[in-house]
């Protein structure tokens, strides 16, 4: 699945780099040069012991509530949680995010989640569980509002390589973002963004392509989207690929839920 998902980037991207030099490419490249204005997403992970996943995927009820109320008063826009599928030894397995407007508003997010009513059992549970937090921004991005439950985070990172981050760029703005508008119009996922850390704590040149997906056959027809745009343009070639670094490409699959303005 992993190398199959590359192989469909790495096509589709490629597809850009060689219509861009068109007119018609141009025009409709400078047109998405206009960007969205930029959410800013908190992520908190933890490498929870196996025989605690129950009780951290029960705990703290209140949570929601809190989240929520902070999002009916505009603090944030969104919040979700998640729980990996695909394991890895040592790597985070659970974790939650939610998204703002301004750096302001995700820290005031973040004290009230910390000194909420319920903290203390949470962090009872989580004991000495490795922590991972990220705070990452986009201005790529797409969501419906509600709320999916049991729907599939899907997380792919790619690194550019020395030089290429401009070529990157134009693959993920030019081919990529459409797709995902296309699946996002017709319902096949809940959301997705393109992130970039604010605060670097990895490889500054990694970007992050995510989404949700309503159900698990979002998963399929998200593959099924990449395959038939990389069809629909034979003169696919290696510049996408040559652009990142293949080594350091990773995915996360997790059930997910997700509730958006």
């Amino acid at each position: 699945m992993q190398s199959k998902f590359l192989k469909s980037l790495l096509v589709v991207g490629a597809l850009l780099i060689v219509a861009i030099g068109s007119p018609s490419a141009r025009a409709q490249s400078n047109a998405d040069e206009k960007e969205k204005p930029p959410i800013y997403t908190y992520v908190a992970q933890w490498s929870v012991a196996r025989a605690n996943w129950p009780a951290m995927e029960k705990a703290d009820p209140g949570q929601k509530a809190l989240f929520d109320k902070l999002m009916a008063d505009g603090t944030i826009t969104g919040y979700g949680t998640y729980r990996v599928v695909a394991h890895q030894e040592g790597a985070p397995n659970h974790g939650n995010w939610w998204t703002a407007t301004s750096m302001a508003n995700l820290m005031k997010a973040l004290e009230a989640v910390s000194t909420r009513t319920g903290a203390s059992d949470l962090n009872k549970i989580l004991g000495d569980s490795k922590h991972w937090d990220l705070i990452l921004v986009s201005r790529q991005y797409g969501v419906h509002s509600g709320t999916v439950e049991n729907g599939f985070l899907r997380v792919a990172t790619y690194v550019a390589k020395p030089g290429q981050g401009e070529l990157l760029e134009k693959g993920l703005k030019g081919y990529l973002v459409p797709v995902l508008e296309s699946l996002l119009a017709d319902g096949t996922i809940h959301s997705y963004s393109v992130d970039r850390e604010a605060i670097h704590s990895s490889d500054p040149n990694s970007v992050d392509v995510a989404i949700v997906t309503n159900n698990a056959d979002g998963l399929d027809k998200f593959m099924a989207a990449l395959d038939a745009a990389g069809k629909a343009n034979p003169l696919g070639g290696p510049a996408f690929a040559n652009s990142t670094d293949s080594a350091s490409h990773r995915d996360i699959l997790a059930i997910a839920s997700e509730t958006s303005k």
